[in-house]
């Protein structure tokens, strides 16, 4: 089996994965402006690849209708590492999806990039080298080609570490406001998408160091193209079906439940506490209600719990709970609720004879981890360190 074949199998596979999903994402009703994006990224690498399979098979030498269809749909991937933003973005918003702000300095970009690779369509394929010797013209056109194919793909590299970046600064933000939220957030972090991110990270670092062996004469883009081009279709693959497998199943981490907050006169504006009608005295009021609700009705047993529901139960709005807990008890949710848990736990590791794993769910935590990733962070112990 050559390596032609290999990579041909690959992108055949890829082709099927990326429609397939993409007709699933079109289907739902639910939240569409999550996964509208990441339908649209699905569906442009599938045509991109599907019609590229069709040309290599079909197209060979390139001098066909066909492959002047391949350099239009394969701009489309140009368009996916912005298309990945969104959805995270989309994915990560409290509420529903913002408008993007200045939406032309990120479609300004995939236009130049587009055209300047469209710049191929101007190759003359069907002369030789010699006829270029000693055409002039056409040798300062496919110079010319030549040095805007170099700028598309240098811009693109550009394109994809600057949404990595741009993803990566909303995952940490997004992450900030889950324990701001949320007393167990295991199951909403996103570890894939980190996951997805580390791989864009390490494909921009091998191929630029690629390009730059070819560039010093290290090896030549012949001697290893075949298996260079069947690793990148394998990475692809790879990729969207991680994408696939969890893009289909996740939903977003932020989603308010149906909680009725009491009704507050004066109530604050949006920014974070920014003239805020909270004082200190009300403030104080609040704390010893949020600790007789951990204290006395044991709040924190909900391993669902979240700053809603806590809001509720004590008939005061999210937002004064919330800059409470930063402002006057110095902590997020995610830290009042999981001190609270540990609490009880060290309470039970020493007072009772229950398992372990018995105390985890009684507490209120979701998963043996996080009990024990939680104990070591307020204890600097391992439970069974504790029972010893």
């Amino acid at each position: 089996m050559t390596f032609e074949s290999i990579d041909l199998f690959f992108n055949i596979v890829t082709t099927s994965i990326c429609l397939f999903c993409a007709h699933l994402l079109m289907l739902r009703r639910r939240d569409p402006g999550v996964y509208l994006p990441l339908a649209l990224l699905f569906l442009f690498q599938g045509i991109s690849t599907g019609v590229a399979v069709m040309t290599e098979a079909y197209d060979p030498t390139g001098t066909g209708l066909l492959s002047r269809f391949n350099l239009i749909t394969g701009a489309l991937e140009i368009a996916c590492p912005f298309l990945f933003w969104i959805y995270v973005r989309a994915l990560t918003t409290e509420g529903e999806p913002e408008r993007i702000a200045n939406l032309r300095n990120h479609i300004g970009p995939i236009i130049f990039v587009t055209l300047c690779f469209w710049s191929l369509f101007f190759f003359p394929t069907e002369m030789s080298e010699t006829q270029l010797e000693e055409d002039v013209p056409q040798l300062v056109v496919v110079l010319l080609v030549g040095l805007a194919v170099l700028v598309a793909d240098i811009a693109f590299k550009i394109m994809i570490g600057t949404y990595v970046y741009l993803t990566v600064r909303r995952l940490m933000a997004y992450q900030t406001r889950l324990k701001e939220v949320f007393a167990s957030t295991e199951n909403r972090e996103l570890t894939w998408v980190w996951v997805i991110l580390a791989s864009a990270g390490f494909y921009l670092c091998v191929n630029f160091a690629f390009t730059g062996l070819i560039g010093v004469g290290a090896f030549t883009e012949d001697a290893v193209g075949p298996w260079i081009n069947t690793l990148s279709s394998f990475s692809l693959l790879a990729l969207f079906w991680v994408i696939g497998v969890w893009g289909l199943r996740q939903r977003p981490g932020l989603v308010r439940m149906a909680v009725v907050e009491p009704q507050v006169p004066d109530m604050p504006p949006v920014q974070k506490y920014e003239k805020s009608a909270l004082d200190k005295d009300r403030a104080q009021r609040i704390a010893r209600k949020i600790e007789a609700a951990m204290a006395k009705d044991l709040l924190y047993r909900d391993p669902n719990l979240s700053l809603w529901d806590l809001a509720k139960h004590i008939g005061v709005t999210s937002h004064y709970v919330s800059q409470t807990l930063n402002t006057h008890l110095g902590k997020s949710f995610f830290e009042l609720v999981n001190g609270w848990r540990i609490k009880d736990a060290i309470k039970q590791l020493t007072t009772t004879d229950a398992t372990i794993l018995v105390i985890t769910y009684d507490v209120g935590f979701n998963s043996r981890s996080a009990f024990y990733k939680a104990f070591k962070r307020e204890t600097g112990k391992t439970p069974t360190d504790l029972r010893k």
